[in-house]
């Protein structure tokens, strides 16, 4: 069994999303009520759930953090885990994987002009956009943002069928290396 250890709800919908549709079947997803309640659950959990895992994958957001010592710091949580771990932090927020894929919030708000955004320097570098968080930014360009998705793990829900799981520098591929990362790390354990 593969247990994924998030920091919300909306983790968790993305994930039952995109799993599947990568083959994963024996999974289970537990998520928190935000980063530092997994955090500081991580020491509790660890030593009986390691017993159980084939391995455990812990998603966070890296939010203002520096994600050299977040990793760091969970690492140093992880001492008592008896299966293999692996530790994918969203640069800057689960938001930006989204951001990432135009095309999959087109298909999710068709009023949604994808080519606009794309082209615009400030989206080629998803993971390093500076100004405003992506899920405010997401708030600002996706029309009906408010009305429709401001519900998090609803919005997670309905863009992950189509987010694109190409390979990264494919023509079609996600914008946000971090999610690359994630996604490598999928594809080698699925």
């Amino acid at each position: 069994m593969i247990f994924f250890l998030v920091e919300d709800y909306s983790t968790r919908k993305f994930l039952e999303g995109i799993l599947p549709r990568l083959g994963f079947e024996n999974f289970e997803i537990k998520h928190h009520r935000g980063k530092e309640d997994l955090v500081s659950n991580l020491e509790k959990i660890i030593p009986s759930l390691s017993k159980r895992a084939q391995q455990i994958i812990i998603i966070l957001d890296q939010d203002n953090q520096n994600c050299i010592k977040l990793k760091s710091k969970l690492t140093d949580k992880m001492v008592n885990c008896v299966c293999e771990y692996k530790i994918r932090i969203a640069c800057y927020e689960l938001e930006a994987w989204f951001l990432g894929d135009m095309a999959a919030i087109s298909k999710c708000s068709p009023r949604f002009r994808a080519n606009f955004f794309q082209g615009k320097e400030k989206y080629r570098d998803i993971d390093n956009i500076s100004g405003p968080k992506p899920s405010n930014l997401l708030e600002e360009i996706v029309p009906g943002w408010e009305k429709d998705y401001a519900n998090k793990p609803r919005f997670a829900e309905k863009i992950a069928p189509f987010m694109s799981l190409e390979q990264r520098n494919s023509k079609e591929s996600n914008r946000s290396y971090s999610f690359h990362v994630l996604l490598e790390t999928l594809i080698d354990i699925s």
